[in-house]
């Protein structure tokens, strides 16, 4: 006689997982083919012996006068559950259908996550209630917010679910004033007076020519600022955090432009180069401010681009102008800090001298220069980072893990302007055990917010004692200046 019964129906009736009775079969404890209708075929005295073993008492006892014919597990109308009929209507957030079912919920992405269980956070929640119709209340949630969409989560994703552009798009959906304040407060600021902190033109304009000044005095003979120069090669935007609490920042980069003699510009107008739109999940407000540098370059007449000071700015300006601006891309030229630099060096524009950092270095990847940069650019910058790094020091060590799989140093996303500083912390302890672990004393990295991160956040909450430099800044302090009549007469 054989017994027929679903994998779900011998794990209720033996008190055991589902995964359970599958190794069973597998290993040939319970010995069974596959059936029909997802069934399973085990001869009578093999489920009897099985039985037997476990105190079970056979749910169906054999029919002598049948001994040939199947035995199927009778449904039990008092223990079926009720079926769940579910919500249908076209989701705002459900842009792919196939989506649901493609999460296995495995857990692969709350694994990575260094704040999966903070407040109840976890991605496979936020993608299943995305997903079955719970929207109101994952957009309501504080989770999109906490999360610095570093995409760890969809870096060990086995089925590739786009969690981040999930993220994004929830961020989208809250309600402007639910967005955290100072996010909230830099949108709305750079799209009323031209930049985040609302720097009037005139003081900026002021501070940039006395930083020009000053440069010249200490190491750069002729340098003067170059404020709306029609013609050249290279417009550079700057990060309104700069000059507002450390503008001789500003001058690491106008030092570099100098030894390398290039042709480049500030302008007058509209000179932010962070664009927090990304972060509030304000598409508009990210289009606006990335179509005032495309105006800016045609008003100018330059033929490249350079987002200097953080790693957000280039991912936002670039995934702009893909999407909205495709035509500027034929028009010039958008450059990563790590393309530009090592272009200087490899044609020979700028020399570097290693003996002056003796200190044991790494290299922090920022999320969007890496992660992003691959998933959506089809190019991450690892090894570009390491060869710049390692030009200007003499003791390098990488992190482990680094490059597509290191950890975010916490404050991305936005997170860093966010309310949630116990989580921002919290999320950041796995970059500091990292940087522990390493040794080094010299941290570089390529974005303003890992550097304000680690250096004035996680340096104290976990005592690193390490110092921490933009790689810029650490080519600028390497540099070998040439003599000052060649830099003039390479400059166009």
């Amino acid at each position: 006689m054989i017994y027929e019964a679903k994998v779900n129906e011998l794990a209720q009736e033996f008190g055991v997982h589902r995964n359970t009775i599958r190794n069973w079969i597998n290993t040939g404890i319970l010995p069974a083919r596959e059936g029909p209708g997802r069934r399973y075929l085990i001869q009578w005295e093999d489920y009897r012996r099985l039985c037997d073993k476990y105190g079970r008492e056979p749910r169906i006892k054999p029919d002598p006068a049948a001994p040939g014919k199947s035995t199927t597990v009778p449904r039990s109308s008092a223990t079926a559950p009720a079926p769940v009929r579910l919500n249908v209507e076209t989701k705002e957030l459900d842009t792919s259908p196939g989506l649901a079912d493609i999460c296995l919920t495995c857990g692969s992405c709350a694994g990575a996550c260094p704040i999966s269980g903070v407040d109840e956070l976890d991605p496979r929640k936020i993608v299943r209630m995305a997903f079955l119709g719970l929207e109101d209340e994952v957009v309501a949630s504080s989770w999109p917010w906490k999360c610095t969409l570093c995409g760890k989560c969809e870096a060990v994703c086995p089925m590739n679910v786009e969690i981040v552009q999930l993220l994004r798009r929830i961020r989208a959906r809250c309600d402007r004033d639910k967005v955290p304040g100072a996010l909230r407060k830099g949108v709305v600021t750079c799209l009323e007076k031209g930049n985040n902190l609302g720097i009037p033109k005139d003081d900026f304009l002021a501070l940039a020519r006395e930083m020009g000044k000053e440069l010249a005095r200490t190491s750069c003979p002729g340098f003067g600022t170059p404020i709306d120069v029609r013609g050249a090669r290279l417009l550079v935007t700057v990060n309104s955090k700069q000059p507002f609490a450390e503008p001789e920042a500003m001058t690491w980069w106008w030092k570099i432009f100098h030894a390398a003699g290039e042709s480049w510009t500030i302008s007058s107008e509209y000179w932010e180069g962070i664009n927090w739109g990304l972060h509030a999940g304000d598409y508009g407000a990210m289009r606006t401010m990335v179509k005032r540098i495309i105006d800016n370059i045609e008003r100018l007449n330059c033929t490249a681009l350079l987002l200097p000071e953080c790693g957000h700015a280039y991912y936002a300006t670039r995934y702009a102008l893909e999407r909205w601006f495709p035509e500027s891309l034929q028009q010039f030229k958008i450059y990563s800090v790590f393309d530009l630099l090592l272009e200087y060096l490899n044609q020979g524009k700028i020399r570097l001298d290693p003996a002056g950092q003796t200190k044991l270095t790494t290299f922090h990847d920022s999320c969007n220069y890496g992660r992003h940069s691959q998933k959506t650019f089809g190019h991450g910058y690892f090894e570009e980072a390491r060869i710049l790094t390692k030009a200007c020091c003499k003791r390098y060590i990488d992190l482990v893990p680094d490059q597509e799989e290191n950890y975010c140093c916490g404050a991305g996303g936005g997170a860093w302007a966010d309310p949630f500083e116990a989580e921002r912390v919290f999320h950041g302890r796995l970059k500091a055990r990292q940087i522990s672990a390493s040794g080094a004393h010299l941290v570089v990295t390529s974005c303003l917010t890992c550097r304000d991160q680690i250096l004035y956040s996680l340096n104290r909450e976990f005592n690193l004692h390490v110092e921490v430099q933009f790689l810029w800044q650490l080519v600028a302090n390497s540099l070998i200046m040439p003599p000052a009549e060649t830099a003039g007469a390479r400059r166009v």
